[in-house]
C-alpha cells in the first residue's frame, strides 16, 4: 500500500495533501526515516514514496490515524464535545443550555497508564478534572473498558474515524471530525446521572455542594488556534489566548487595548468594557476570516 502520511522537518505526522509536491515537501518515512517525495499527479492518487524509489515500508492505516488525530488534539489543547446531563452532573455545570462542552484543556498527555487502562489521551480540564480521550477506527470500548473508567470515576469520550478510509481521508475533514464537530463524539461514561443518595425528606441529609456556574463563551478559531472571549453579566468580555502562540497573543493584545482592555494576570485574559465589547468581537472575527481565506488560497495552489 502507498503510504499517505509523512514526518515533516517538525517530526509532525503530515497527510500527503498537506504538503508541497515532490522533494519539497521535506517529509520522511514515518517507518524507515529515509527521505520522501509527495507525488501528486493527476493520474494516481496522492501519495508519498520513498525517494531512492524503494518499495514503501508496511504501515497500519489505522494506528497512522490514530497518532494523526491525537496530534490535531495536542496541538489544538482543547476540543468540543457533547452536552449531556450526565456530563454536566459530573463536571458540575448547571447551564446546560449549550448543545456542545469546549474543553479548553490545560494539560494533554498521550497514553498515559491510569489504572489497569492506557487511554489515547488523558486530558485535564481548567477545573483539573481528567478526562479519557479515546480514538476508535475499527475498535471501540468495550464493557470491559467501560468499567474500567466507571471503576477509576474517570469520564471518556469516544471519537468515531471509522468513515476516514485510506481512499476517503480529508486532513480538513479529520480535524473538523476531532476538534469542532460533535456528530461522531460519544461519551461512553457517564452516560446516566447517579441516583439521589439522600431522601429530600430527610433532615439529617447533607447539603449537596452546588454546581459551578460558568461564563458564556465564544470561541473564534484562527486556522485552528483558539481564542475564547467570556461576557460578564456587565456586558465587559474576557478575552483569552487558549494555548500560548505569540502571534496570536500579540494581535489579541493590540486589538484589546485599542478598546480599552486591562490584563488580569490570574486568569491571563484582557478584560474590555462593555463599550469595547462589540468592535472587539468584531475585530478579532474580522482577522481570523481573512487568516482563513490566506491559509486556503495557500493550500490551492499546493494541490
Amino acid at each position: 500500500m502507498s503510504s499517505l502520511f509523512g514526518l515533516n522537518e517538525f517530526n509532525h505526522l503530515v497527510h500527503v495533501r498537506e504538503v508541497e509536491r515532490g522533494l519539497a515537501c521535506q517529509c520522511r518515512c514515518v517507518v524507515c526515516e529515509e527521505p520522501l517525495v509527495a507525488r501528486q499527479g493527476s493520474v494516481r492518487e496522492h501519495h508519498f514514496a520513498h525517494a531512492s524509489n524503494r518499495e514503501p515500508c508496511d504501515s497500519s492505516h489505522e494506528s497512522l490515524l490514530h497518532r494523526y488525530a491525537k496530534q490535531v488534539i495536542v496541538q489544538a489543547r482543547g476540543l468540543v464535545a457533547p452536552m449531556t446531563p450526565a456530563v454536566a452532573h459530573f463536571l458540575g455545570i448547571s447551564d446546560t443550555s449549550s448543545p456542545d462542552l469546549l474543553h479548553a484543556l490545560s494539560s494533554v498527555q498521550e497514553e498515559v497508564m491510569i489504572g489497569t487502562i492506557k487511554p489515547d489521551l488523558l486530558v485535564v480540564t481548567p477545573g483539573g478534572i481528567q478526562v479519557a480521550v479515546e480514538i476508535a477506527y475499527s475498535s471501540f470500548c468495550d464493557l470491559i473498558k467501560v468499567a474500567a473508567f466507571e471503576s477509576l470515576n474517570l469520564p471518556a469520550l469516544e471519537i468515531d474515524l471509522s468513515r476516514f478510509t485510506p481512499d476517503n481521508f480529508d486532513p480538513a475533514e479529520v480535524k473538523e471530525a476531532v476538534i469542532q464537530s460533535v456528530a461522531q463524539k460519544t461519551w461512553v461514561w457517564p452516560t446516566e446521572c447517579p441516583p439521589s443518595l439522600f431522601a429530600a425528606t430527610d433532615p439529617t441529609a447533607p447539603t449537596l455542594p452546588t454546581a459551578r456556574k460558568y461564563l458564556p463563551q465564544e470561541i473564534i478559531s484562527f486556522s485552528g488556534r483558539w481564542v475564547s472571549i467570556r461576557q460578564f453579566p456587565s456586558g465587559d468580555i474576557a478575552v483569552r489566548v487558549i494555548a500560548y502562540d505569540p502571534d496570536l497573543v500579540s494581535l489579541v493584545k493590540t486589538v484589546t487595548k485599542a478598546h480599552g482592555a486591562r490584563f488580569n494576570p490570574q486568569y491571563k485574559t484582557w478584560n474590555v468594557p462593555r463599550w469595547g465589547a462589540r468592535l472587539v468581537r468584531q475585530k478579532l472575527q474580522q482577522h481570523a476570516e481573512r487568516l482563513e481565506i490566506s491559509v486556503s488560497d495557500v493550500r490551492s495552489r499546493q494541490i
